[in-house]
């Protein structure tokens, strides 16, 4: 009898710890689940489109006259996964032939947040592809993987450019976010083979981190839960990580001659954390630029400096 009991408490005790145990995986991947899409899907609702005109306008940046000067060409390209997005093509006169800079918008915009950089390339005689980023503008795929994903769209963009002018330079120049998509995309054998130098201005250097500054940890659940968790998902459903989506570790990859350019007022993307993901760029081709201006602004406020920076780079 004794042991009868002791047999029926044992596996009730078993049949109790399964299902806290299944509850807590169940609990964790569904705040996983929160965590990801939360991350992945930060421009739902969110007029990408607006917020590059309001910006524009904040900074008293002349959008009008560039347009005037410049018209761009648009069309659309289809990457590996099949994902599909627009591009626009600048030209000063028409000849495609030449150099070309793919410019990368930063978060929370579109392509044309990029007119004051794209101006400064088409000043120099350069051509300009931009285009919209996962996640913002008319790009068909909803999600912002920090360049992990959208390095497949760079990759169809260069893969256009090479067709167009297969003996010029062309080159990837990112901002912000776009500076992480252009420090993953240097990582990548598809940079070592047909990119001749990679620009980040002001980079996002990881995921994790950039998370980290919008999280606040709470009574029940730390930080390290929650990425604990959202790794569990993502892993699942995505097939990455936030540990894949290190943009600072990947630069031990970074082969391509690179510019790095560092504001020194950013408190987006922390100047020291700028300097770490320098040093770690694996080529000794490399160059750091430290500009006085808040994030990204140096195209703007410091053009004159941004500009012989960025030339001067090239040129060598």
């Amino acid at each position: 009898m004794k042991k009868s009991i002791k047999k029926k408490i044992i596996i009730g005790v078993s049949i109790l710890l399964g299902i806290i145990v299944i509850g807590g995986i169940g609990g964790s991947y569904y705040f996983g689940k929160l965590v990801t899409e939360g991350l992945f899907h930060q421009n739902d609702g969110n007029d990408t489109k607006k917020n590059s005109l309001l910006q524009l306008e904040e900074w008293g940046y002349d959008l009008e006259q560039f347009n005037a000067k410049y018209s761009g060409e648009s069309f659309h390209l289809e990457a590996k996964d099949g994902n599909t997005f627009p591009v626009t093509s600048y030209s000063t006169d028409g000849d495609k032939a030449k150099d070309t800079a793919i410019l990368i918008h930063g978060a929370g915009g579109d392509n044309i947040f990029l007119s004051p950089l794209a101006e400064i390339y088409l000043e120099n005689g350069w051509n300009v592809l931009t285009f919209d980023l996962r996640g913002h503008g008319d790009n068909e795929d909803p999600l912002v993987t920090f360049g992990y994903l959208e390095r497949m769209d760079v990759s169809a963009i260069v893969d256009y450019a090479e067709k167009v002018n297969s003996d010029k330079q062309i080159i990837v120049h990112g901002q912000s976010i776009g500076g992480a998509t252009a420090g993953m995309y240097a990582a990548t054998e598809h940079a070592a083979k047909h990119v001749d130098a990679v620009i980040m201005d002001s980079p996002v250097y990881s995921m994790e981190e950039m998370f980290a500054g919008v999280w606040q940890d709470t009574e029940d659940i730390p930080f390290s839960y929650a990425v604990t968790c959202g790794n569990l998902y993502m892993k699942l459903n995505y097939g990455f990580t936030f540990k894949d989506v290190e943009i600072t570790e990947q630069q031990k990859y970074n082969e391509i001659k690179t510019l790095v350019i560092k504001s020194e007022q950013d408190d987006v993307c922390l100047p020291e954390k700028v300097e770490t993901l320098y040093e770690n760029v694996a080529t000794e081709d490399k160059e750091l630029v430290s500009i006085d201006t808040e994030h990204i602004k140096g195209m703007l406020d410091q053009k004159e400096e941004y500009t012989a920076a960025v030339m001067q780079f090239l040129a060598k």
